[in-house]
């Protein structure tokens, strides 16, 4: 089957055939989404204030995997202040075979509930089923909250600031019957639970932009069996109240009347609208911080950089090239070393090495990679200590890679390869080694919980609270948040073996989306906002294949899966070619977050403006600056085929002419596209 025209152009804009849409809906005061695709209710919005991020079912199997869920039989009554909705949900992986039935009502005073009727086809382990609340992080971080628990007590209290750990049976929001928050001053927004115990975690942990609120809390066993005929039966229920009185209700449901729709990836817009709305950026004249380090990581896949691969690479301007050393496999480690000193002097990088120790000894191996390194031609930037067992570098392992490294003269820091979660957890039971890391160090990826396009998006606005978090102990320490990836390198939590796969199934690794505008638009927005939170460093993904910034010489395993072209770029390439040769910068504070990102690079007199459109739809956008624009590279799905081909052809086009004078530039941006603009 060959790939055809329009497939490819959707392929390199969403990584996936098509982008799915929405359904708008109404009750009352409230507006809201439903995507069949994912069975998730979202964006419960009053006016413009966020209420509730996420209302759904999932089946976890007993790694925290997400059964996929196929919707069938839908059916829907709507009106313009009301709706009903029912359908019937298959979830079917491996061993695991689910089937419910779901209801989702929203009536004309705001009340929306959503009720899930299961049983088991099969029987099988699972870790969680039911219901999981998310809770937006910039309407909820802070705010005032009540919990009614299972006893009937009641407690005041307020969503966390700053990150909460995640430790198991200390949960803050626990045993809910139900839970409360208050959306404005005297209008709360109350959740009642049915059919299981909930509680709540703080899903930035993960880099989720929610507050999470679920069944089964986590101080219970897991995984259990679920036996074939097993019956569950659950419903959350959503209503405003008014503690004040109730013309405050009116209030809000006369105000909300004459409010403007919503939109995707927004407060404003959804999807399905096809209004564009103009934005307006304000282009900073001085720079307000210092842009991070960017690196890559070797390749997964181990194959070496051609001459052509390494020639391009060169073009980032990178300043590291991330390794990682597994000192339990000897011959491993020294034949990935030797590879990645060849193709870091190849591009002209440093090296940042990622030492993993066996659980118990290391110095002999330690020693070894000491005296191997001190004949190395490469640069060493920084080096990166884990232990097997310890889920954030401890004390004792810093101490003894200290003993050992310390004379290579390179910064030696730890912290956690597996999640933020992680580190946050055992800084705060006191096991982790600040006091002899010279810097911290933690990776991110988007697709923990959730891998849909609006989720994968959220995520940028989590990202700066962790280095909000960790600055609260970790003070002036370098951050170095090394590597991210579109997906999780490995499954941190697993309790058990991963199902085999076959040969035509992309590995759990990879997503088709590396391949994208998607991809380069995501990256874009978190590059601004790892940025103004202060990161020292930053990687991303690896230097070719599945997981790179460009596709091998020899293509893709998985045409069908993942049609990318043989030693074509990626867009995310372009990305971090816009970024080389700037060390300052200032990122653009926009009135309408999530819809676009944009990040003004300084270096000498020159200024270079990144900007890209984070949605799948249209967006207009003036920015307005103070000087003329003298080149302007626009990448979207109008050009991205043949720039992915041939990009020093595409990155050579600016003539050097101004193309705009001094007050405003117009944009018109297609979905996800990428800009660079050149000031004077």
């Amino acid at each position: 089957m060959t790939t055809t025209a329009s497939a490819l152009r959707n392929w390199l804009r969403f990584g996936s055939a098509n982008e799915p849409t929405p359904l708008s809906l109404r009750a009352g005061p409230l507006t809201m989404l439903f995507e069949p695709d994912t069975v998730f209710l979202r964006r419960i919005c009053l006016g413009e204030v966020e209420v509730i991020r996420g209302l759904y079912a999932a089946v976890r199997d007993r790694n925290w995997g997400t059964v996929p869920a196929q919707i069938s039989n839908l059916k829907s009554q709507i009106s313009n202040q009301s709706f009903a909705l029912a359908f019937e949900v298959e979830c079917q992986q491996g061993e695991i075979h689910f089937r419910w039935y779901g209801e989702i009502t929203g009536a004309a005073d705001g009340t929306v509930k959503f009720t899930f009727d299961g049983e088991a086809l099969t029987s099988f382990q699972r870790n969680r089923i039911g219901f999981c609340v998310l809770h937006p992080i910039r309407e909820c971080a802070g705010a005032a909250a009540r919990q009614t628990r299972m006893d009937g007590s009641v407690v005041e209290c307020r969503f966390p600031k700053t990150i909460e750990p995640q430790i198991f049976g200390q949960a803050s929001f626990r045993e809910l019957r139900s839970l409360a928050h208050e959306v404005r001053p005297g209008l709360w927004a109350e959740l009642q639970f049915k059919g299981e115990v909930f509680e709540t975690e703080d899903q930035r942990n993960w880099t989720d932009a929610s507050f999470k609120t679920y069944c089964t809390p986590l101080a219970l066993p897991f995984p259990v069996e679920v036996k074939a005929g097993t019956r569950i039966q659950q419903s959350v229920t959503l209503r405003l109240a008014d503690e004040a009185s109730s013309s405050r209700r009116e209030e809000a449901q006369m105000s909300v009347e004459t409010a403007p729709p919503h939109v995707s990836y927004s407060l404003k817009k959804t999807p399905a609208m096809a209004a564009v709305e103009t934005l307006e950026l304000v282009i900073p004249s001085e720079p307000s911080c210092d842009l991070p380090e960017f690196g890559v990581s070797l390749a997964s896949h181990a194959q070496p950089l051609n001459a052509q691969e390494a020639s391009r690479l060169a073009m980032l301007q990178l300043a590291h090239l991330r390794a990682d050393l597994r000192l339990d496999r000897s011959e491993e480690w020294r034949t990935t070393l030797s590879r990645a000193e060849s193709e870091a002097n190849a591009v002209g990088a440093a090296l940042e090495l990622a030492v993993h120790l066996p659980a118990q000894g290391g110095e002999v191996a330690l020693g070894e990679l000491r005296e191997r390194l001190r004949a190395t031609s490469a640069s060493i930037k920084r080096l990166l200590v884990f232990r097997q067992g310890e889920p954030a570098t401890c004390a004792a392992t810093l101490r003894l890679a200290r003993t050992e490294l310390d004379p290579l003269g390179a910064p030696i820091g730890g912290g956690t390869d597996a999640h933020f979660c992680e580190l946050n957890r055992e800084q705060a039971l006191g096991r982790f080694g600040l006091a002899e890391a010279d810097f911290v160090s933690w990776p991110m990826t988007p697709q923990v919980h959730a891998f849909d396009h609006l989720s994968v998006m959220e995520t940028l606005e989590a990202q700066p609270h962790a280095l909000a978090t960790i600055r609260v102990f970790a003070g002036e320490r370098p951050l170095v948040v090394s590597p991210i990836t579109l997906k999780p390198r490995f499954n941190a939590v697993a309790t058990g073996a991963d199902s085999s796969q076959s040969a035509d199934v992309l590995p759990p690794q990879v997503d088709p989306r590396q391949m994208s505008l998607f991809a380069a638009a995501w990256t874009l927005g978190s590059v601004a906002a790892l940025t103004s939170a202060g990161a020292r460093s930053l990687t991303y993904f690896e230097t070719t294949g599945r997981r790179g910034v460009m596709e091998k010489s020899t293509g893709s395993p998985w045409p069908q899966k993942f049609p990318s072209a043989p030693g074509a770029v990626f867009p995310v390439f372009f990305v971090l070619a816009g970024l080389a040769g700037f060390r300052r910068a200032a990122p653009v504070v926009t009135t309408t977050p999530g819809l676009v990102a944009a990040l003004v690079l300084f270096e000498g007199t020159r200024r270079r403006v990144l900007l890209a459109n984070l949605t799948g739809t249209h967006q207009a956008a003036i920015l307005r600056c103070q000087v003329p624009v003298f080149g302007q590279h626009v990448l979207d799905e109008t050009n991205v085929q043949q720039a992915v081909r041939e990009p020093k052809t595409f990155l050579a086009r600016a003539d050097g002419t101004p193309q705009s004078a001094p007050g405003q530039v117009h944009l018109d941006l297609k979905p996800h596209a990428f800009v660079t603009l050149d000031l004077t």
